[in-house]
């Protein structure tokens, strides 16, 4: 990607250092794999189903953004 700017590169990138990102784990729940993030208090929120079944997507409980006990 180019970035065309007559802005100094340090004024363009100020900040990016700085990036802080979600903590995500790849767990198994109920065989299935996913990724998921730290809900407090020994939960989880599903961020992204990992399987290759079809049909754990179609589980209401497996649904990105529900919240897991682990």
């Amino acid at each position: 990607m180019i970035l065309y700017t007559p802005m100094q590169l340090e004024l363009v990138l100020e900040g990016l250092d700085n990036t802080k990102y979600p903590d995500y784990k790849e767990i198994q729940y109920k065989g299935v794999p996913m990724l998921v993030e730290g809900a407090g208090f020994g939960k989880q929120r599903i961020v992204k189903l990992l399987s290759t079944d079809p049909f754990d997507y179609l589980k209401p409980e497996m649904a990105p953004g529900s919240i897991i006990e682990t």
